[in-house]
């Protein structure tokens, strides 16, 4: 396995979840020393990591939260100190094995640290130092030092682990309150920097709080310029017939582990009331942000991006055969400088394809004849996108088929590929892929050989003839090749930096998604200009004020602005709201026109009547025009209007 720093630097690792909550469930009454049990009940504390190793995580942390000598005392284990901490690694590393870093896990002594005296601290500061030097001799990968509410304990205990523990990494992990305050009210940045300052490899925290108030921490906690560590609760405890119980789903936990990873953050893992099935719900949105990696099973060959595993996939992206007006209706817009527009619809999400065929009447009789279709969006079961698209031909209306990393090994990919190219399907939107954990099938396998540029280099290959293996197909592909990009993205340097690996592999047409701040819209078409690839803006007309504040608050990239959204909240619902929803999709258009090739509308719940009202008002402001173009740097071809 790489070292724990590589790892990190390679893409972001998954922690396991609780191993207390398991206990718990399993019979072991609370007034227990859970970590005696690494001595008396050794099959149970491997039976609940192998779970979690089978779920995904990277990093199984020992079961040794409470076995400091003082923690011990309680329960009558002082003495035993060397053998629960010696014993844990034990158990932890034959069921790792090289398939995931062993964590020693170090909790807080217990003593109220704010009020103890100077003689008690130095007992914690023993009790801790001796913990971790057994933890570091039995061959723990690193250290984490979790669910400390006292910021001066914590502080004490990266000198500790400094001093006794040399050379292993150390993760801080402190508590933070409902409203987001830590220790002495001190808020997340604060608290990131003073445990980098003490010394701390990795900042975060821990227990507490769910996954919404940890979202908050995490973010501020980026700036102390740290690795960012997160695990939250899974919500808050409840008492139910006499046991306490964590009631988060497992789904809210993977929807916040992409937002939580695309904020910066590094390391995802579950606190108490969390079990495999959180880890696994995790897992997808570590594997779409780590490029396709194998979590959970990351050899020296494994940990790498795994578009850099394709054989012979051309680094160099060789030139298409076609020109971009001669591959499609829509290549033929963009390179003609015409503004395009084209609508998403949904694959039939059963045999009866009559609703589609009356959306895409609709959007012909409206002048509309280019449609997107998603592949299995939010993992999803739905007829396939391909066939959808070979069955909107027939109403003369061109597709564009979305292609996702998710569902098909590379071979799959490729013949796909092709497969859509002998059926006349010429506009693909390549992107990674929602993992499986969003949609009504979490335990379905991702597979993601490829993520979205790995995926775009062989699709550019095949333009100019060549398969992955760097072989002659006979002939050659004609594909527009558009990519997603997210303006609003958090971690927005890594979103262009993404874009710019895209354009040289070969991306020739970018479709944002939904934008509704116009200052962040402006930023990112003034930041891709000298990219020089056109942009479809994305629109996504907003239908009530509670679908307003769904995407501002649970979806990653979405930003709404409050003016917005206090227009949505004076309409409510119905009507009047979606009326309002069109005509702010308008003003978002209408201060762009000049600056992007065209519009990609997603009509909310298929309503494609929407869609036809965003446009029409404009009238003739929205007919073919010529624009100014960007030469892309290195190329000579110019396509259209740029950005």
């Amino acid at each position: 396995m790489k070292p724990f720093f590589e790892a990190i630097a390679s893409g972001p690792l998954l922690f396991d979840g609780a191993m207390g909550s398991l206990l718990y469930e399993r019979g072991v009454f609370l007034t227990r020393s859970y970590d005696e049990l690494n001595l008396s009940q050794p099959a149970m504390v491997s039976a609940i990591h192998r779970d979690y190793l089978a779920a995904g995580a990277d990093i199984l942390e020992t079961n040794t939260f409470g076995a400091n000598r003082m923690a011990l005392a309680r329960h009558g284990f002082s003495d035993r100190v060397i053998d629960i901490n010696r014993a844990a690694v034990a158990i932890c590393r034959e069921v790792a094995v090289d398939r995931a870093y062993v964590a020693g896990a170090v909790g807080p002594t217990g003593i109220p640290f704010a009020v103890a005296t100077a003689a008690e601290r130095t007992l914690a500061e023993q009790a801790l130092g001796e913990q971790m030097t057994a933890l570091a001799e039995a061959g723990v990968d690193l250290l984490v030092l979790e669910t400390f509410s006292s910021i001066v304990e914590l502080e004490m205990a990266i000198a500790t682990a400094r001093s006794v523990a040399r050379g292993l990494p150390i993760v801080a992990q402190a508590v933070f309150d409902q409203s987001g305050r830590g220790d002495g009210g001190l808020d997340p940045a604060a608290v990131a920097h003073r445990l980098a300052d003490a010394g701390a490899d990795v900042v975060g925290a821990n227990c507490g709080a769910g996954p919404p108030e940890l979202y908050e921490v995490a973010t501020h906690m980026t700036a102390a310029g740290k690795p960012v560590s997160i695990q939250p609760n899974a919500g808050l405890p409840s008492i139910i017939e006499g046991r306490t119980i964590y009631v988060a789903n497992p789904e809210h936990f993977g929807v916040f582990a992409r937002r939580l990873l695309k904020a910066g953050v590094k390391l995802v893992g579950g606190c108490c009331g969390t079990t495999p099935a959180h880890t696994r719900s995790m897992l997808g949105a570590v594997r779409m942000m780590s490029g396709g990696q194998l979590s959970g099973q990351r050899g020296p060959d494994q940990a790498r991006a795994l578009s850099d595993k394709v054989p012979a996939a051309p680094r160099t992206v060789p030139a298409a055969a076609d020109d971009l007006a001669d591959k499609s209706r829509l290549g033929a817009r963009i390179a003609a400088g015409e503004f395009a527009v084209s609508v998403e619809l949904s694959a039939p999400a059963g045999v009866d394809p009559s609703a589609l065929d009356r959306q895409i009447a609709t959007l012909v009789a409206g002048g509309i004849d280019i449609i997107n279709i998603a592949d299995g969006p939010r993992a999803t079961c739905r007829t396939g996108n391909l066939a959808t698209c070979v069955h909107a031909a027939g109403a003369g209306v061109e597709g564009i088929l979305h292609v996702c990393c998710r569902d098909k090994n590379i071979l799959g990919l490729v013949a796909h590929l092709l497969g859509a190219h002998a059926l006349g399907i010429h506009n693909l939107v390549i992107i990674t892929g929602d993992p499986p954990k969003m949609g009504d099938f979490p335990f379905a396998t991702p597979v993601y050989d490829l993520d979205s540029i790995g995926l775009l280099e062989i699709a550019a290959g095949l333009n100019a003839g060549i398969d992955p293996a760097g072989k002659d197909i006979g002939g050659h592909t004609s594909f527009v090749l558009a990519t997603g990009a997210e303006p609003a993205a958090q971690d927005y340097d890594r979103e262009l930096l993404r874009l710019e690996k895209k354009r040289a592999a070969g991306a020739e047409l970018i479709m944002t998604q939904p934008v509704y701040d116009p200052a962040t819209l402006d930023r990112f078409l003034s930041d891709v200009l000298p990219m020089g690839i056109p942009v479809m803006v994305g629109l996504l007309p907003l239908a009530s004020h509670r679908n307003a504040e769904f995407l501002h608050n649970e979806v990653p990239g979405m930003q709404i602005p409050a003016v917005y959204r206090e227009r949505m909240a004076k309409v409510g619902s119905g009507p009047p709201a979606r009326a309002e929803g069109i005509q702010i999709a308008r003003e978002a258009l209408a201060a762009v026109r000049d600056r992007v090739a065209g519009a990609y509308i997603m009509p909310p719940f298929g309503r494609v009547e929407s869609a036809l009202a965003i446009l029409e008002a404009a009238g003739s402001r929205w007919q073919p025009a010529k624009h100014q173009t960007a030469e892309a740097p290195g190329s000579s071809t110019k396509v259209g209007k740029a950005p």
